[in-house]
């Protein structure tokens, strides 16, 4: 590997964005969890790529680890919030 990945991201995806997910990382990327949605876990190598990514699915992503992750969506959420108050 000539860039290992260092960020080890698990995430919770709507079942309508599985065309990005397939697109992105191929049709075995993910497991369907019990309730239709889909687990993705993938390594990235950097972080602020990922965030960015990330947000590009908006409200259709669940970022569970790592928690440096949640907090950049969290923090990020709440400076958009604030445009608009």
């Amino acid at each position: 590997m000539l860039f290992p990945g260092e960020i080890k991201l698990k995430a919770i995806f709507e079942p309508d964005v599985k065309w990005r997910l397939v697109e992105e990382f191929g049709p075995n990327c993910y497991t369907v969890t019990e309730d239709g949605k889909l687990l993705l876990e993938e390594d990235y190598t950097d972080m602020d790529n990922l965030v960015m990514w990330l947000l590009t699915f908006a409200e259709k992503v669940v970022v569970l680890e790592p928690e440096e992750v949640r907090e950049r969506m969290i923090s990020i959420a709440e400076a958009i919030k604030q445009n608009y108050i």
